[in-house]
């Protein structure tokens, strides 16, 4: 069992054994702070006299000690659970009236005070009884023990004991939370890729469409193009990165479907340096700024279209780089437009937050997009995938 799950865990075994823990450390505590100092071994003096030990054994001794530091603890295990689970869930809680849990705590404190104080006369009496002491000892000795046991060893049990349940809550309150991010962060990751595979799609099916309407020959070729497409949307897609690989070749099947649309007509540059090999992305993040320079740029030219892409891999670093020529009559800026790229900025905000650039701008020419995220290794783990199951959030015991 890890030290977590010992913490944590609300099984009823573990929970048993963490309390047992607790107390057992607690006893040790006031035996080594408090009983022997006070009522055998004044100051752990050792090399004063010793008496009591002298005169009734070491076995003995420590059979006082452990039966007396047993009482105490019982006594203090009363005040804590009923502190714990009763007093201070009402402080916490809003709806209870704070005036009337006090005066409880007051009285709870009186009345265990008051038992343990008859208690401690009562082992006195006991121990005078069976010789152990020649006298009952005076109230100047009595109270001065009684009274540090009250003002002392009580508080200080019962604050270790609501630091840590406030420690566990706190800690617990905390996991809730990131879990709820992360589950947040998940959903709207995934609607933001759901809106994008049916947006890609839609301009591929266009295309296909138009050429089936004029029963070109070249139909055959674009459907294998597409079922390449396709397979890789339904099979790689579902993960949260994919290979650097097959992002890019996706990317080129897409372009070899333009170029069968536009043919002669359209002037395209592709370039790819540097090894893809052993590298992730997240899917679906490059090809909504290809589209577009083929949706808001190509396919407006009346003339001699061009789209230059130019991608480099740097070690763990991408650069992507688009340019397209803008016709002449836009007035407006049409990178701007549609859900696409609206979709992966955002998806660029929560997967690179804050390690990604990004530039889209225009001249009376072109327009230009220049990106930059990191590449993850192929065993690198993603912020997407952050397990939601890392470690159980338990219930307060």
């Amino acid at each position: 069992m890890n030290l977590y799950n010992l913490v944590f865990s609300d099984r009823r075994s573990v929970r048993f054994r963490r309390h047992l823990l607790f107390w057992v450390l607690w006893c040790i505590y006031l035996v080594v702070t408090y009983l022997i100092p006070t009522n055998w071994i004044p100051g752990w003096n050792l090399r004063a006299p010793m008496p009591h030990v002298e005169k009734y054994g070491i076995a003995l001794f420590f059979l006082r000690i452990l039966m007396t530091s047993i009482l105490l603890v019982l006594m203090h295990m009363c005040l804590v659970y009923s502190i714990l689970y009763f007093i201070l869930p009402r402080y916490l809680s809003k709806n209870k009236n704070r005036i009337i849990t006090t005066g409880i705590l007051v009285l709870l404190i009186s009345i265990i005070g008051v038992l343990y104080y008859f208690i401690f006369i009562l082992s006195f009496y006991l121990s005078t009884r069976m010789g152990y002491f020649n006298k009952m000892p005076d109230m100047e000795f009595t109270i001065p023990v009684w009274g540090r046991n009250i003002l002392f060893n009580f508080p200080t049990v019962v604050g270790f004991a609501v630091a840590i349940k406030l420690l566990k809550n706190w800690y617990i309150k905390q996991k809730e939370t990131e879990q709820v991010v992360r589950e947040k962060f998940k959903a709207e990751l995934q609607i933001l890729k759901a809106q994008v595979h049916p947006h890609f799609l839609f301009n591929t099916l266009n295309n296909i469409y138009s050429f089936i309407l004029k029963s070109s020959p070249t139909a055959p070729e674009i459907i294998k193009k597409l079922s390449a497409v396709l397979r890789y949307l339904i099979y790689e897609c579902n993960h949260p990165l994919v290979k650097l690989e097959e992002e890019l070749k996706m990317i080129g099947d897409y372009i070899s479907l333009e170029k069968i649309r536009y043919g002669d007509d359209l002037n395209i540059s592709l370039q790819v340096q540097g090894n893809p090999e052993n590298k992730m992305i997240s899917p679906l993040l490059l090809i909504p700024f290809v589209e577009n320079s083929f949706k808001h740029g190509a396919s407006r030219m009346l003339t001699h279209p061009w789209v230059n892409l130019d991608i480099a891999i740097e070690e763990n670093v991408l650069h992507f780089k688009l340019s397209n020529n803008k016709p002449g009559w836009e007035n407006e800026n049409s990178l701007a437009k549609g859900i696409g790229l609206g979709n992966v900025k955002k998806r660029l905000n929560l997967l690179y937050p804050g390690t990604h650039s990004l530039n889209i701008s225009e001249n009376d020419l072109s327009f230009d997009v220049s990106l930059k995220i990191p590449l993850y290794k192929s065993d690198a783990k993603h912020q997407e995938e952050v397990a939601v199951t890392e470690n159980p959030a338990y219930e307060l015991v």
